[in-house]
Order: structure tokens, then C-alpha cells, then sequence
């Protein structure tokens, strides 16, 4: 499958989504052809124009959406949110890519590339933000 067809799928399974946190960001299509370059985390922070050095947590898909609020419809109520687009995005990236992980870079918020590998070899998926106010986070003390 081709860069095209891939941002069409995704840009389909993710459109009138977006991710839930103290604000609510969209999901990007993100692809980056892989030269003679070895895949590393730092890779990631190079590609999203970080300083070299900056720390990048990897989690599965799975762990990364149960540690945030998941994600929601935007105002044209296009999509489902929650647990349906949730799934909906799973889906999509499972059918698409290899090796699905999220790559955490916190700053301000966390710049979240939720990237796979392309059946050529190169690297697909999507980026989007998570903004977490430290007194809104929710520590199972309810």
C-alpha cells in the first residue's frame, strides 16, 4: 500500500475524532520514509524536531489509551467517540502497519506519534497532542 492510500485510511478511520485531555487535539497523519537509518525512539524526537537527548517513553497502543481520557467526536458528531472510535482507530492501524507503538515526548504536553511499520519498510500512523493540568489528573484517589 502506497503513502496515499495510507493517509486515506487513516485520515478515514480517524476523521471527526479527537484525542481527549485537557483539550481536545486531532489525529495527524504521519509518515516518514526510512533511509539507511536504523528505527530508534531518538529517531522519532529527530523526526518531530527535537533536541538530540530528549527523552521518548515508548507504550503500547493499549497502555498509552488507558492512561488518557481516550478520545471523543468533534462538533460535527460525524464519528462515535469513545470506546467505538477508539476501536475504530485500533482497527485501522492494526489492518495498516506492524508493531504498533506509541512514542511519548513530553514538553508543555506530550507530542504522542503513534507509528507502525509500513509493509515497505518505512513508518506510518498518526500524531497528536495530550495536555494533562497536573490538578486534573486522576490518581484513583475518587
Amino acid at each position: 500500500m502506497n503513502k496515499e492510500q495510507l493517509e486515506q485510511e487513516l485520515n478515514q478511520a480517524t476523521d471527526g475524532l479527537l484525542m481527549k485531555s485537557d483539550i481536545e487535539a486531532p489525529f495527524d497523519f504521519f509518515y516518514r520514509e526510512m533511509d539507511e537509518e536504523q528505527f530508534s525512539p531518538e529517531l522519532v524526537a529527530e523526526w518531530a524536531g527535537k533536541p538530540s537527548g530528549m527523552t521518548v517513553e515508548t507504550k503500547s497502543l493499549d497502555e498509552f489509551f488507558r492512561e488518557t481520557k481516550g478520545v471523543v467526536s468533534d462538533t460535527r458528531g460525524k464519528t462515535k467517540g469513545g470506546d467505538e472510535g477508539l476501536q475504530q482507530i485500533k482497527d485501522a492501524l492494526s489492518k495498516l502497519v506492524q508493531d504498533v507503538k506509541v512514542y511519548c515526548i513530553n514538553q508543555i504536553g506530550t507530542e504522542a506519534f503513534i507509528l507502525g511499520r509500513t509493509e515497505d519498510g518505512n513508518y506510518a500512523g498518526l500524531r497528536t497532542m495530550v495536555i494533562e493540568d497536573e490538578s486534573s489528573v486522576d490518581n484513583g484517589n475518587a
